[in-house]
């Protein structure tokens, strides 16, 4: 039988527990290196964009959304252990980061039909998530 966790809204099993799990240290760990590189990725891309166009309000902004990016997941992360939480809080921003990134100025896209589409997925995937979380939460007893 699944139950969720009051504190953190992990899924677990009750009965006997499979041998290979990921426990919680490990998890943020990895979660953490993960956003990590993602930080990394979204400032240079933020700094790049700066030095290419020298357009700063575009900069700020592009930037202040990449650290929401980040931020979301990482509070959700040391909160709440939920897999589906954690993907919700990281594809919507990340779609709406996507988004902008498509509109800004200054910068000859090729392939802007294609960072749309790439934002629309990760906000599908965000939506996804979302779902996943809420049904969990509303159909699973907590312990």
């Amino acid at each position: 039988m699944k139950i969720l966790c009051e504190g953190c809204y992990h899924p677990q099993i009750t009965g006997p527990q499979p041998e290979h799990t990921l426990s919680s240290t490990a998890f943020k760990r990895l979660a953490s290196l993960c956003l990590a590189a993602l930080a990394l990725a979204c400032s240079a891309l933020c700094i790049l964009y700066l030095v290419g166009t020298g357009d700063l309000p575009w900069f700020i902004l592009l930037t202040a959304l990449a650290l929401t990016v980040i931020g979301c997941p990482a509070a959700v992360l040391f909160r709440r252990r939920n897999l589906a939480l954690l993907m919700a809080s990281l594809y919507l921003p990340l779609g709406l980061w996507a988004f902008i990134w498509r509109l800004a100025p200054g910068v000859g896209w090729e392939y802007g039909r294609m960072t749309g589409y790439g934002a629309l997925f990760f906000f599908a995937l965000g939506m996804v998530a979302i779902f996943s979380f809420v049904r969990d939460l509303r159909a699973l007893p907590r312990l």
